[in-house]
């Protein structure tokens, strides 16, 4: 027995530094896009020994190496200066670079909150807008046979649950997900796409601007409702399109103050970088809707372009970070083996 408690001590303690080490060596790495003085800030690691550090060095060239990338596709070459279509999103890059990738901020009083990271200037910002030509032609020429697709399939389908970014504390918040495209690539070779055949080709048909987010269908269960947070990426809007269930706008999206009932066949588009809750006070009917996030209308087609390319080495350049971490976490792996 008293060799067992010694042994059980010995596994505490060294897998509590295994976690430990493990944590210091990807936590910087999770705040990839903040400069190096951030990192030392946070962490309080003296400069010297951080530059010292071939797997900081790693990260660094890796990160290096995907914004001569992007400028050398949208701009011409690694070291030009970025087109005059092109002045806004350069900024957005910027901030991209010296922004921790977790901070935020508030706007317009608190009614909004940004990723640092995520601000884009000169997009115009309004909690409610009008539905968008292209989410209109979908709702007119395609929702009648997506409502049909989905009907068959829904009581079946393994909708997503719902995590809420702000809360410390899972609840049932009654919000489900399936995605028909996903900004993550591992994921997206998941989505069950060959489901829904008509829907992802009437998506396409009507040329929805999909953003590098969510495009997806979605359920918010009766009698529930989803805590009020922030999406808080400004350069996108997101558009719903209800197919069916309560039809009195019990469901509804509460969008900074603003009720925006869900009445089938009726779109809607909204800016989640405003405070928003959804709810469903219906007693058993389940709403059922498309989900698209799609590029602000204020951007200009290069920026989209731009935006799109970025997100594309964005996900390259985390891979990349996973294999220079990868020799690390083998060493550490090794080290505390018993």
């Amino acid at each position: 027995k008293k060799k067992t408690k010694k042994t059980m001590m010995l596994l505490y303690l060294r897998y509590n530094v295994f976690f430990l080490q493990l944590a210091i060596a990807w936590i910087p790495s999770y705040f990839h896009y903040q400069h190096q003085g951030k990192i030392l800030q946070r962490f309080a690691i003296p400069e010297e020994e951080m530059e010292k550090s071939d797997i900081f060095s790693g990260l660094e060239s890796v990160d290096q190496a995907m914004w001569r990338r992007v400028r050398s596709e949208l701009y011409g070459g690694p070291d030009c200066n970025a087109p005059s279509t092109l002045v806004r999103f350069e900024k957005h890059c910027e901030l991209r670079r010296s922004s921790a990738s977790e901070d935020w901020i508030h706007l317009d009083n608190g009614e909004r909150c940004v990723y640092a990271e995520q601000q884009y200037p000169g997009l115009e910002a309004r909690p409610v807008w009008e539905s968008m030509d292209w989410l209109t032609d979908l709702a007119e020429r395609h929702g009648q046979k997506i409502c049909d697709e989905l009907k068959y399939k829904a009581p079946s389908l393994p909708f997503t649950r719902w995590t809420d970014p702000n809360s410390t504390r899972d609840y049932d918040s009654g919000w489900g997900m399936v995605h028909l495209h996903h900004y993550r690539p591992h994921l997206d070779k998941k989505c069950p796409r060959d489901l829904f055949p008509y829907t992802v080709n009437a998506i396409a048909d009507v040329k929805a601007p999909m953003a590098p987010r969510y495009t997806s269908l979605a359920r918010q269960r009766a009698d529930r409702a989803i805590r009020s947070h922030t999406d808080r990426i400004p350069w996108m809007l997101t558009a719903h399109l209800p197919l069916f269930g309560p039809t009195a706008g019990e469901a509804a999206l509460v969008v900074n103050g603003t009720r925006v009932p869900w009445i089938p066949m009726q779109p809607t588009v909204v800016d989640t970088t405003f405070h928003h809750y959804a709810e469903n006070t219906h007693p058993s009917q389940d709403i059922y809707l498309v989900h698209i996030d799609f590029f602000h209308p204020d951007l200009s087609d290069d920026e989209i372009h731009a935006l799109s390319v970025l997100h594309t080495n964005l996900e390259t350049a985390k891979a990349d970070r996973a294999k220079e971490l990868k020799p690390m976490i083998q060493q550490l792996e090794a080290a505390f083996k018993l």
